[in-house]
């Protein structure tokens, strides 16, 4: 009689847990969804992802993330696990890198966004700082609407509060430019 009272005691504890959690489930469902806050889960997803980034039947860039996710609804693809952009020219040409710990493109109109510690180093020389990174695939351009770090192979620095360039770094614009270099000036 004791083994028996001791297993409906078992059961009725277990009872109640599980009613507990399935209660404390629903109402956070309930919060949730009346916030707006429910989690989407990705359409797609892959690790160690290498994507061809094309213009006209040409690559003009490779793209490498450790973890890409693909949001159909949102027409939205964000990467993080560290993300590497190598850019070329028409003619296949390598020109220059781009690092960051993250982005997100836009998949109507393929524009991008890096993030966290972007570093552009181009083949001519130039490398670029700046903690946000973007890239109008319309017009072919690199931005930045925050303060970015210029620096030459030579020793010079450039510093500047907006950042619009061609993705080689070759042609640049810097709104309020400021910095140091090694360069002689002939004032005269």
């Amino acid at each position: 009689m004791i083994t028996k009272f001791k297993y409906n005691i078992v059961l009725i504890i277990l009872a109640v847990i599980a009613t507990g959690l399935w209660s404390c489930s629903s109402e956070d469902q309930k919060a949730n969804q009346a916030t707006g806050n429910t989690q989407e889960l990705p359409d797609q997803e892959s690790w160690n992802a290498t994507v061809l980034i094309t213009r006209n039947g040409k690559t003009v860039g490779v793209l490498k993330a450790g973890h890409v996710q693909k949001f159909s609804k949102k027409n939205l693809t964000l990467m993080d696990d560290s993300i590497k952009v190598d850019f070329y020219d028409e003619q296949g040409h390598h020109k220059s890198v781009l690092t960051a710990l993250g982005g997100k493109v836009n998949d109507i109109n393929q524009n991008m966004e890096a993030y966290g510690h972007v570093v552009v180093v181009s083949d001519s020389g130039l490398t670029l700082h700046t903690d946000t990174l973007k890239w109008d695939n319309r017009t072919q351009k690199i931005y930045s609407d925050i303060p970015i770090m210029l620096t030459t192979d030579q020793g010079d620095t450039l510093y500047g509060d907006r950042f619009k360039s061609s993705p080689d770094l070759m042609n640049y614009e810097i709104e309020n430019p400021h910095g140091k270099s090694s360069k002689k000036i002939n004032i005269e």
